[in-house]
């Protein structure tokens, strides 16, 4: 009893050293019991390109796949010489089950360690695998997994013609589809017609997916079909990576709108890229934490409207990236009403249809953000009360990155001064700031930016300073200089180009 209790203890105090491979293999060496404790960490996503990338990364995933390769049953390795494919010899078997301890699969680190394998046989082998030998290894090895692993806790799909070769093991073989029951993650990253298969699949076996991260290529219904099986999810991820014209209307044309929105009360992350989404949706997804669109297309003022009357109290975090419309004023009326938990917010768009209106972004994350500390969007030099108000109320905001509240943010024929604000700033102090960037289009005067930085060497605060496409009027460089030796400035950097 007490070596079961300790055997779970270690396993508790091994799981936060799951990402530290190198701490875990080290673990493994002590004894039996800890090696024993151990292994499953390590092989539970062994093929992570994060975890094996650095020195020798080709020779690691050559030994992994070695690895997997010797566990094979003997089937599988008759199948493979009847090939003419030549295994590595075997010198003792396998210590552990190792397929057995797979909760992560990624096709693309899996296929990276098969090319890797590959590369390394051919030295030893002294021949080329063609590609249908290539395709049968795989085809062994995801069978083997599939069929040893008793559960897949994430399977990402992006790899198209692995993904194929998946749904023909899941079709051909019924002993493979339980490792899928407990699936709680699904990356769908890959044009292949066979993937409606596999979602056909998906929807039968599993109801318990928490996370999406889907790709929008064509065909939709079974895809819809698998969300609406799911009982819960928790993050959302929907990208039309062809910019096809149904991809981009994937949420309105389709019944992915609706389906999702039924299930949207518990989602806590949702990510839209190249969807046109519209903003009365939003009001569905009551525990969103984190809002992120990207590139979204065109919305007029109508589009606009129903944003100023959703209520996110609890989002924390939103970054909005458009080359088309922005209105700052339903923006403004939106981040009123998020609650008072809100510490990052990015606004990025060409083409601000009320630039005038900035002043009310302000006032509005003055009056309901206390605990910001990102912002990056427009503001306009007149905005200078405003700006001054929101440092005071936001105490703790670290880093500001500020671009000229203009109906076009390329097109600026005059310079926007920004000495009133860096003023402000200068001012008001803000005693957690680290960074601060300007771009597109601002200029100030050198000394207005040495009072900013005598400011932070009176309270002993670094700051970093980036800009693009900025004016600068003064010997710029002296300045920087003079204060970097003194300590005050951190970095002191062009920025070539911001996304």
């Amino acid at each position: 009893m007490a070596s079961r209790l300790y055997s779970d203890c270690l396993v508790k105090i091994f799981g936060f050293l799951k990402d530290d491979h190198s701490s875990l293999h080290s673990c493994a060496l002590v004894n039996h019991l800890w090696c024993q404790s151990a292994i499953p960490l390590l092989w539970e996503d062994p093929l992570d390109n994060k975890k094996l990338d650095g020195r020798n990364e080709k020779h690691k995933r050559y030994a992994l796949v070695n690895t997997y390769i010797t566990g094979l049953p003997q089937p599988s390795h008759k199948v493979l010489i009847g090939q003419k494919i030549m295994l590595p010899p075997v010198t003792r078997s396998p210590t552990f089950e190792y397929a057995s301890y797979l909760r992560k699969l990624d096709l693309k680190c899996f296929f990276i360690a098969i090319h890797s394998w590959t590369e390394y046989s051919n030295k030893w082998a002294k021949r080329t695998f063609t590609g249908g030998q290539i395709g049968l290894v795989i085809q062994e090895l995801l069978r083997h997994l599939f069929l040893s692993s008793p559960r897949l806790l994430v399977l990402k799909v992006n790899v198209d013609k692995i993904g194929a070769i998946i749904v023909d093991i899941l079709q051909n073989v019924p002993e493979a589809r339980n490792c899928l029951t407990s699936l709680k993650e699904f990356t769908y990253f890959a044009e292949h017609p066979t993937m409606e298969i596999l979602f056909s699949q998906i929807s039968q076996l599993t109801g318990n997916i928490e996370r999406f991260d889907l790709s929008i290529y064509g065909h939709t219904e079974q895809l819809i079909n698998m969300i609406k099986a799911q009982k819960l999810f928790k993050e959302l991820i929907i990208n039309n990576r062809t910019n096809s014209p149904l991809g981009f209307k994937f949420w309105v044309d389709t019944d992915a709108g609706s389906v999702i929105s039924k299930k949207a009360s518990t989602v806590t992350y949702l990510e839209i890229e190249n969807i046109f989404f519209p903003f009365q949706a939003l009001s569905h997804f009551t525990s969103l934490v984190e809002l992120n669109m990207f590139y979204c297309g065109s919305y007029n003022s109508h589009d606009w409207a129903p944003l100023s009357d959703v209520r996110l109290k609890k989002l924390k975090k939103i970054s909005y990236k458009n080359r088309h419309s922005l209105y700052l004023e339903s923006f403004g009326r939106f981040l009123g009403n998020a609650g008072m938990n809100l510490s990052s917010i990015t606004i990025r768009c060409c083409t601000i249809c009320d630039p005038e209106q900035s002043h009310l972004l302000f006032t509005s994350i003055a009056d309901n953000c206390p605990n910001l500390i990102h912002f990056d969007g427009p503001i306009g030099s007149d905005n200078a009360r405003e700006f001054g108000e929101m440092l005071y109320a936001c105490s703790q905001i670290e880093s500001l990155c500020l671009h000229p509240s203009n109906k076009c943010c390329r097109l600026v024929e005059n310079r926007i001064d920004f000495n009133p604000l860096l003023r402000k700033i200068t001012i008001k102090q803000p005693w957690k700031m680290r960074e601060l960037t300007i771009i597109h289009g601002w200029k100030f005067t050198t000394e207005v930016f040495e009072s900013f930085l005598q400011s932070r060497k009176r309270i002993s605060k670094k700051i970093s300073f980036c800009w693009n496409e900025c004016e600068i009027i003064g010997n710029f460089d002296k300045v920087c200089s003079t204060y970097q030796k003194a300590g005050v400035l951190d970095k002191c950097q062009k920025l070539l180009k911001y996304d």
